[in-house]
């Protein structure tokens, strides 16, 4: 990077990211010229900010001055990282949920937004139905759905649970970052829930998960920053996409408390209805009593399957 002022700097970053995200990404390459254009600026501005520590107002009135020494090689890092595929979420390390910053690293699912409907519609149930409901966030990643629903929820007792010891403590840091309570549990969720329901322990009136629900063999399809930098445990489903909702839909109802109770489960493009029928048809004598219901995304798409039992 030869750059003398900022502007150049970002003219300079943005350039290598355009062409090393044309080699990356697929959803990059198959975007409109202006819409890459409008990217790579935005990536190459936030990486700037991390590099320098300034905000985006004091860069932008800063164009034409020099850029700091001390921000020229870790910006040049940073960028040289991002244009070689790693996720900007792990370069940065951290993304924004909920409109929380949250730690993210290789090892964690990074958090989208789609998953933010679905901490949406948990916490408006929550509040109109339950406000010192027992949760369980099964399959926790980062923690950004259990520690949003610690703050947003503050009479709820929250339990995160997620087979991996790395992605646990990505969330107990973020908890702790946020002043969250929330006990958090490694081991097979499917495996703690059955035996929860079955010995009478923690028995919850929530349950709220993002589980991987990728078919296998189209996880190796995806673009590269995806495949090769979060963790397949995450994104594989199964052969088609829904082993977790299938063994939970074999659970049953058993595991909640009597009374008001609710199951928030976020669902790929296209696999809503069939969810659906695995509560409510395929194991309806598991659920005697709920209902069940799809909730579409800002792209229409159905993206929530939610039900509950009101009475």
């Amino acid at each position: 990077m030869t750059a003398q002022t900022i502007r150049e700097a970002i003219a300079w970053g943005a350039s290598l990211l355009h062409q090393g995200l044309s080699k990356q990404s697929q959803t990059f390459v198959g975007a409109p010229a202006e819409e890459q254009a409008r990217l790579v600026q935005h990536e190459a501005m936030i990486l700037l900010e991390h590099a320098t520590g300034w905000s985006r107002t004091r860069i932008l009135i800063s164009l034409d001055h020099s850029l700091p020494d001390t921000a020229q090689a870790s910006f040049r890092a940073l960028v040289q990282r991002r244009a070689g595929g790693e996720p900007l979420q792990y370069v940065t390390g951290e993304a924004w949920f909920y409109g929380r910053p949250f730690a993210v690293r290789p090892g964690c699912l990074i958090p989208r937004p789609e998953t933010e409907m679905l901490v949406e519609c948990t916490v408006g149930w929550i509040r109109k139905h339950a406000p010192a409901a027992r949760v369980v966030d099964l399959g926790t990643g980062s923690g950004c759905i259990a520690v949003t629903l610690a703050l947003e929820c503050p009479g709820t007792s929250v339990w995160a649970l997620d087979i991996s010891a790395d992605a646990l403590e990505i969330a107990r840091r973020n908890a702790t970052q946020h002043g969250a309570g929330v006990t958090f549990v490694q081991g097979d969720g499917i495996d703690w829930l059955g035996r929860s329901a079955a010995d009478g322990g923690t028995q919850l009136n929530v349950l709220v998960s993002n589980p991987p629900y990728i078919p296998s063999h189209d996880v190796n399809e995806l673009d590269s920053e995806v495949r090769a930098w979060e963790p397949r445990l995450a994104l594989d489903g199964g052969d088609d996409g829904l082993d977790i909702y299938r063994a939970l839909s074999r659970l049953g109802a058993s595991m909640f408390a009597p009374g008001q109770a609710a199951l928030f489960l976020e669902v790929g493009a296209g696999q809503a209805q069939e969810v659906l029928e695995l509560f409510a048809y395929v194991h309806q004598d598991q659920w005697s009593g709920w209902t069940f219901h799809a909730a579409k995304d800002l792209r229409g798409v159905d993206r929530i399957v939610w039900g509950e039992r009101v009475r």
